[in-house]
């Protein structure tokens, strides 16, 4: 009988080893393709979640607004049931003024559509009462300082609410040297006349101090005088029935005036006079 001889260096514990180390490898195989199958899924699933969870954090915005600065500013408003809150804040961003919401208006929401109006007209699309203050300077365009947009029942609004004045500087209020009834009448041949008729200002200085002049008019308007700056600047002219916001900047270009017009009612009010320093180029005149 031929019997069959194992071959060298084989035997039963070699196989078992081959055995195990042969399961070893298909076992790490397999893990490592249930490894990958799994990393797909969770890669398809965050794909999937990823583009709600956006929608979520940046909602789509409901209305469209645009302004358009130049001479004049155009303003482009499309909205849909949009509360008025949210206008608010991106109205002020972009005019860069303040915009105040009456307490009736913050609970409204407005559907209005309407291109290239200018600001005036087209705040008044925005509420029933619409006020706008404003600085008015020599040689430039009034500057916007801030919107206030009231409901019929809402209070109005304060005249210090934007427009307020400074610590460091003199403030001038109401009659500091003579009675009412003295004011109201000037000589014929007094050096500094001011009068005022239905908003139309008459001026006639001969050779005053400007701090003296805007004492005042700042008087005969009812508004505070606030001065910066102890000018010694001279004011020699005449200036005959004029709207006081076109006569007095005319006066010098160191001064500031303020003025709330309410849009409903087409009338501009004064509201405070103030004298600044002269500015050593234009760039800094326009920061002052």
């Amino acid at each position: 009988m031929t019997r069959l001889q194992p071959q060298k260096g084989f035997d039963g514990s070699n196989a078992a080893l081959m055995v195990s180390l042969y399961l070893r490898i298909m076992f790490f195989a397999l893990l490592i393709a249930t490894s990958g199958i799994f990393l797909a899924r969770d890669v398809r699933a965050q794909g999937q979640t990823q583009p709600q969870s956006a929608a979520r954090s940046a909602p789509k915005k409901k209305f469209r607004l645009r302004i358009t600065k130049g001479y004049l500013t155009g303003v482009s408003l499309k909205a849909d049931k949009v509360r008025m809150t949210d206008i608010a804040v991106d109205l002020s961003k972009r005019l860069g003024a303040r915009v105040i919401l009456g307490p009736t208006m913050t609970k409204e929401a407005i559907t209005v559509e309407f291109y290239d109006l200018p600001l005036e007209p087209a705040l008044r699309l925005l509420a029933p009462r619409v006020y706008l203050d404003y600085e008015i300077r020599a040689n430039a365009q009034p500057t916007l300082l801030g919107v206030f947009l009231l409901g019929q029942d809402d209070p109005d609004p304060a005249k210090t609410a934007v427009v307020q004045g400074s610590s460091e500087a003199m403030l001038i209020e109401g009659n500091t040297e003579d009675t009412a009834e003295q004011s109201e009448v000037q000589r014929p041949d007094d050096p500094l006349q001011v009068e005022l008729d239905d908003n139309n200002l008459t001026i006639k200085s001969k050779k005053q101090p400007l701090v003296a002049v805007v004492m005042t008019i700042a008087e005969v308007l009812g508004v505070p005088a606030e001065i910066k700056y102890d000018s010694n600047e001279l004011v020699d002219t005449e200036i005959k029935d004029t709207p006081f916001e076109d006569a007095i900047p005319r006066l010098s270009p160191n001064i500031r005036l303020y003025v709330r017009a309410d849009l409903t009612k087409s009338h501009r009010t004064p509201l405070r006079l103030k004298i600044v320093p002269p500015a050593k180029d234009p760039d800094a005149a326009m920061n002052q």
